[in-house]
């Protein structure tokens, strides 16, 4: 790690905090205006003085650094995506005020101004984000003037080793520039390279160098404290989460297929249990009045089953508000053959969706309130009680039926390694306007790296989407 790296890593947190304390002292500025005062005049100055205020400021400006802190904001690293940046920062401070609502609402004894809370939020998010990406320009900025800047060696033959080389030399910001790409791996060779260069970073590129190779490499590295990476082979690409243990004195590494093995698993049950009982309570008003808007728009149930496939490909019966007619309801009870003629018909004419799934907007089958659902996702609620019963989690990858199943590719059964979910990352990444395999590529992904913050973050993104995603219906 860099000097530099380390000091633009550690710079992060004071600029983060007072990003975040001005954002609050301009919030509270702008509810005093004259302009705002003319609209609604502030009654919580005599209660809560400006100094009070602040210190109030500074204690929450506290919570938010430590939750960017947990979220790995503050991680030393040269470059991190910017969108990936972007999404913790939303969520860190989104999750912060949240906090602050809750305990506003529990404990009735601050000021009950929403336009601070709603201004520093939005004003939050925007100078945390300029802060940062000031920090990372003037970080850049130093790289392309060579502080900072990783001076790496290519080590091993093949397409890898080139293909570095052109991403460092079109992307300086980076942070490395490419000093040699030696042939062979002698000893010798290493040291006079060093010497010439002062090169602080090796990347092996062969994933079938010779093991001999290999260990002069590393003891190469090992003698002058240089960093050492790889390129990993075929295998080593799914170790994405490994686990050392000990067999009989034997050391053994476990390949772990999702983080969600061990511990991962219940905490992210006992999220779905709270999350899943607070919803059915919280909903009840809207589940039963959605239940007799279905009544009234058109005759049958209000609730159909329809059979889905869930982890380890075992089937389940998704609960869902009925938003198709009758006649059209896939379930034992009410389905029949030219129901099911009529749908293949759709599937080959209509089918606006590449892969095994069937999607079309305007389907004929959908009633007129069914079509609102639909819109506001509504008619997925009752699958809260498939997350209450353990066939389906909150987050995860959506449930398919048997016949979609069945034209699967071998990759894609990877997504039936943990429970489908209500809500998850291609939902909130485009939905319908995503091919199957886009879809199966991002479920992939959250299989592989899941924690309780990514199932936050897609809590968050899943609210917002309901307000702009037009592929729903």
């Amino acid at each position: 790690m860099k000097r530099s790296e380390l000091l633009f890593d550690a710079i992060l947190v004071p600029v983060d905090f007072f990003a975040l304390v001005m954002a609050g002292v301009v919030a509270y500025y702008l509810r005093i205006s004259p302009y705002v005062q003319e609209v609604r005049p502030a009654v919580f100055q005599l209660d809560l003085p400006f100094i009070n205020y602040l210190q109030l400021v500074i204690i929450v400006t506290s919570v938010i650094v430590g939750i960017f802190a947990l979220q790995g904001l503050y991680a030393m690293q040269v470059t991190r995506r910017y969108l990936d940046e972007l999404t913790r920062i939303f969520g860190g401070i989104t999750l912060g005020f949240m906090l602050i609502i809750v305990y506003i609402f529990l404990s009735a004894e601050l000021f009950q101004s929403r336009f601070i809370l709603l201004a520093a939020y939005i004003v939050a998010l925007v100078f945390v984000t300029l802060g940062r990406y000031g920090i990372r320009r003037l970080q850049i900025l130093f790289l392309r003037r060579g502080v900072g800047i990783h001076r790496v060696a290519l080590v091993g033959n093949g397409r890898s080793s080139w293909q570095l080389a052109e991403i460092f030399r079109q992307r300086p910001q980076l942070g490395y520039r490419v000093v040699a790409i030696p042939e062979a791996v002698r000893g010798d060779a290493l040291e006079n390279l060093y010497q010439r260069t002062g090169i602080d970073e090796v990347i092996q590129t062969d994933p079938s160098m010779p093991e001999e190779d290999n260990l002069v490499l590393l003891d190469f590295c090992d003698q002058y404290k240089i960093d050492y990476k790889y390129v990993p082979n075929l295998f080593e690409t799914h170790a994405a989460n490994v686990r050392f243990r000990q067999l009989g004195g034997v050391p053994v590494m476990e390949l772990l297929r999702t983080p969600l093995d061990g511990w991962g698993r219940v905490a992210k049950r006992v999220m779905d249990l709270a999350g899943a009982g607070l919803g059915l309570l919280l909903l009840s008003p809207l589940l039963l009045l959605t239940a007799l808007c279905i009544k009234w728009d058109t005759p049958g149930p209000v609730l159909y089953r329809q059979i889905r496939v869930g982890r380890n490909t075992k089937p389940f019966r998704i609960y869902k508000f009925r938003s198709m007619k009758v006649e059209y309801c896939t379930g034992e009870a009410y389905g029949g053959q030219s129901a099911k003629k009529f749908e293949q018909d759709l599937r080959e004419k209509t089918n606006e969706r590449s892969g095994p799934l069937f999607k079309m907007k305007r389907d004929p089958r959908i009633t007129r309130m069914g079509r609102r659902l639909r819109r506001w996702r509504i008619d997925e609620l009752p699958q809260l009680l498939n997350v209450l019963k353990g066939e389906m989690s909150l987050f995860g990858p959506r449930p398919h039926l048997p016949e979609e199943v069945e034209k699967y590719h071998k990759h894609h059964r990877k997504l039936f390694t943990i429970k489908p979910g209500m809500s998850g990352m291609a939902q909130v990444n485009g939905n319908a306007g995503l091919s199957f395999e886009q879809e199966a590529k991002l479920d992939i992904g959250y299989i592989e790296s899941w924690s309780l913050w990514l199932d936050i973050i897609l809590l968050v993104k899943t609210f917002l989407i309901l307000t702009k995603d037009k592929n729903a219906v």
